[in-house]
């Protein structure tokens, strides 16, 4: 026992008290970036469902789901063969009645030429003739043959294509998206609404790459909170790169500045006693004292605060505020 005490004695002597260092700054009052985030959704802004008007059986299949196709570029045809027939039939039908048109404006006294013959006698003639009817089926045969193809109707890539050659055409072919500009739709607080507005420009990332950063313009404000206290909201985002598709989740900043705020980093800020507390450095005793604090903004990397009202706690500009090196402080730590 008294050798263990005489070694306990000796390291006393041998202790020196541990140095806390610490880095500081001079809080002042300044601009805070306020910075919102939301989640949201992508929507194209164009995008068609892709439906033949006349069923039958798929003939050919040009493009895949994500081939990117240009305005007018065919993508799944119907077997025409028989739509082909019927038109040849409908110009054979079209030609006689054309001649049967002729021998009835004869018979009336007329020629060919129809600019000076009254109309109620060319339209008689006509109906005789069957010449209407002709034409008419004619047009129809025209519009049966160009509907047996789907056609892009905008630049964009193919969705949702999932017909086979020789399979029978479904309600639903495909769909096209224009992938060059998308909507994000996101909601915010009632509380948050007077942060944003038309115009104002909004940060997307997709949660798939969060190096990525979109730019994007708020142009739709929906004048309505909804029952959870909501407001929809409406960003235009280009997708440069491409990289952007539809549906994909999002994560949504938007940045608005408030002046006149007492603003520290967010690592100036830590929990002692199930409460938020700073730690300022007491230039006269070298010794760090908490101040209980009340967080009122934050975005990704500041905070805004004041001192905490229910612990009736001052925090005034000028004060010396440990920012760093202040996990493992006490109140009266030395640094």
């Amino acid at each position: 026992n008294e050798s263990n005490e005489s070694e306990l004695e000796a390291a006393k002597g041998d202790y020196v008290a541990e140095r806390n260092f610490v880095d500081t700054m001079l809080l002042k009052k300044a601009d805070f970036n306020l910075e919102i985030v939301s989640n949201g959704n992508l929507r194209a802004v164009k995008k068609a469902n892709m439906v033949f008007k006349n069923s039958g059986m798929i003939e050919k299949v040009f493009k895949k789901n994500g081939d990117a196709v240009r305005k007018g570029d065919t993508i799944v045809t119907l077997d025409r063969k028989l739509l082909k027939m019927k038109l040849n039939q409908s110009q054979i039908n079209m030609e006689k009645a054309e001649l049967d048109f002729t021998d009835n404006l004869l018979g009336f006294g007329y020629g060919k030429d129809t600019a000076n013959i009254p109309d109620d006698i060319v339209r008689t003639a006509a109906i005789r003739s069957g010449d209407l009817a002709a034409k008419h089926e004619l047009e129809s045969a025209r519009m049966d043959l160009a509907n047996a193809a789907i056609v892009a109707p905008f630049s964009g890539v193919v969705a949702n294509c999932k017909v086979k050659p020789y399979e029978q055409s479904k309600d639903e072919i495909c769909s096209i998206i224009d992938n060059s500009t998308f909507d994000v739709e996101f909601n915010l607080l009632e509380s948050e609404l007077n942060y944003v507005r038309p115009g104002q420009t909004v940060k997307v990332t997709p949660y798939i790459d969060a190096n990525s950063t979109y730019s994007g313009i708020v142009k739709e404000v929906n004048p309505m909170v909804d029952d959870k206290g909501q407001v929809r909201i409406v960003a235009s985002i280009a997708n440069k790169g491409g990289k952007l598709i539809e549906g994909m989740n999002v994560k949504i900043y938007i940045e608005s500045i408030s002046h006149n705020k007492l603003v520290v980093p967010k690592s100036a800020v830590v929990i002692r006693d199930g409460y938020d507390v700073l730690f300022t450095y007491n230039d006269a005793t070298s010794k760090a004292e908490w101040v209980y604090v009340d967080i009122l903004e934050s975005n990704s990397t500041q905070h805004v605060v004041r001192g905490n009202e229910q612990k009736n706690a001052e925090l005034n500009e000028g004060a010396v505020v440990i920012t760093s090196g202040n996990l493992n402080l006490a109140e009266g730590s030395r640094v």
